[in-house]
């Protein structure tokens, strides 16, 4: 791959540059000896790009406001740290799950999961809330 598509795809990956602006700029040049493996290169920057944060929005008529910003990467380094806990505390943290009626395997999620395929499925996480005295609760990616 050429530098100067390498550069367009370093700057894509920090988000100096949108997805089209690359495709742009990528066209400009011309075609790759591999077209294909710069086709996905963007397609994967356009996947983490999507979802740079989990965002927890309440808007209260009291005037308890929330807004909050988690960063993806965060939560892709909590996943990573996760597979140090020990397996005696995947079970307590099960069994205390099943005595509040979520019958749930963690350790089945944290360790035999993808970080990556467990990070895009929330892209579809939508949660919203509305009260019957006006509060607004929203939970979504961005």
């Amino acid at each position: 791959m050429g530098d100067d598509r390498k550069r367009i795809l370093s700057m894509l990956a920090e988000g100096k540059l949108t997805v089209d602006e690359a495709e742009r700029l990528l066209q400009t040049i011309g075609p790759s000896k591999n077209e294909s493996e710069v086709q996905k290169d963007i397609s994967e920057s356009k996947n983490k790009r999507d979802l740079k944060y989990l965002r927890v929005v309440v808007d209260s008529k009291q005037g308890d406001n929330v807004n909050v910003r988690v960063p993806v990467a965060l939560m892709r380094a909590g996943l990573k740290f996760s597979s140090l806990i020990p397996p005696q505390a995947y079970r307590k943290i099960n069994e205390k799950m099943v005595e509040n009626g979520v019958d749930f395997d963690i350790n089945s999620l944290l360790k035999g999961g993808d970080i990556e395929q467990i990070i895009e499925s929330m892209a579809d996480l939508n949660v919203d809330v509305n009260s019957a005295q006006g509060d607004v609760v929203k939970v979504f990616f961005e």
